[in-house]
């Protein structure tokens, strides 16, 4: 799936409860799989994960255009791996995903209980990560609260970096209203 051209850095708003998430993401897009590897960012809804990884992926492909940058959420991923083993083409599967230069995947919290996910998850992160290559990971809750995950792949997620986006303060909220009537040319 392609990276939202939308989300970039230049229109996410930064303030007191995102500044770290920022730093780290930013780091992460100017020099992938050399910093915070994997980056894991988890908050509540609505809060910039999103936003914030998919800027990682548009700064990637405008530093360096021919790095391979992939953003999927965890469903996307489960029905993707899902269809290729019932396709017979597991194999593919492995194969596209072990191109990736820059991996951005999306709503982690969906890892519960799906034991075979978790088994091809903690594959594939072994080997992007074996081959310096970036994986950056949101959650609505840090890696050790994610219920029913091998412990193996719990190492994994949080073998790198966990940063948190905390609620905006009034601020930071009127900065991100100002910002998207701007946008939309809205007074």
């Amino acid at each position: 799936m392609q990276v939202d051209a939308r989300h970039r850095f230049e229109n996410f708003v930064t303030g007191s409860g995102n500044r770290l998430a920022v730093a780290a993401a930013h780091a992460v897009a100017e020099q992938p799989g050399l910093t915070y590897n994997p980056l894991f960012i988890y908050s509540g809804s609505g809060l910039g994960k999103t936003h914030l990884i998919g800027a990682i992926g548009n700064l990637v492909l405008q530093l360096q255009p021919t790095l391979a940058v992939e953003y999927v959420t965890l469903e996307d991923f489960v029905e993707q791996l899902h269809a290729a083993i019932a396709a017979n083409e597991a194999e593919r599967f492995k194969q596209r995903y072990g191109r990736v230069d820059v991996l951005l995947l999306d709503d982690m919290q969906f890892l519960t209980g799906r034991r075979e996910m978790q088994a091809e998850l903690l594959r594939l992160l072994n080997a992007l990560q074996g081959t310096g290559r970036q994986v950056v990971m949101t959650s609505d809750r840090p890696p050790s609260e994610i219920p029913d995950v091998d412990e193996r792949l719990i190492t994994r997620l949080t073998g790198g970096l966990i940063v948190d986006i905390g609620a905006p303060d009034y601020e930071t909220r009127i900065a991100i209203l100002r910002g998207r009537c701007e946008e939309r040319g809205v007074r």
